[in-house]
């Protein structure tokens, strides 16, 4: 039986490269920090400006080394009474995308709630494809979270 290879360091830098490739010829995008950790794990933050969506994403992204996935994740800052009262619908639309929710424990009453949106892909079968359709994934995934709090007051609801 044919015994399956860790991912190292150098498999990481050919994604984080495939990444750029992609996205700089997709979108504007820029790396914000980058860099490998001394026991291999890469963590990056890219700042993304796509062309149909008005405002800057910071797109995170984390591969450890020796696993076999990357994952990537957008944040999203929603008052904490609003959490209370749309989590459940927040994990529900979360789950149709594949996508898990991550809420960051509030500070203190009327604070927001940080909240992660994480996706994640397979490093043995990463390519540009399989990074846009994650990208593209989390991305429809955060506008669908988004758009439940149009009926909220401007300024009120999440950022």
């Amino acid at each position: 039986m044919k015994k399956r290879s860790i991912p190292g360091k150098s498999d990481l830098e050919a994604i984080r490269n495939q990444i750029l490739d992609f996205a700089c010829v997709a979108h504007d995008f820029r790396a914000a920090t980058d860099e490998f950790l001394h026991n291999g794990d890469w963590i990056g933050v890219f700042v993304v400006e796509f062309r149909d969506h008005p405002k800057e994403e910071r797109l995170h992204c984390e591969a450890p080394s020796g696993e076999h996935f990357v994952r990537f994740w957008l944040d999203i800052e929603i008052d904490t009474e609003i959490w209370e009262k749309k989590h459940e619908n927040i994990l529900r639309v979360a789950s149709r995308y594949d996508v898990a929710v991550d809420p960051a424990p509030a500070e203190g009453e009327g604070d927001k709630r940080l909240c992660r949106l994480y996706s994640r892909a397979w490093i043995p079968s990463f390519s540009q494809r399989i990074f846009g359709l994650t990208l593209s994934n989390l991305m429809e995934c955060k506008g669908a979270v988004l758009s439940m709090f149009s009926d909220q007051p401007r300024g009120h609801a999440c950022s």
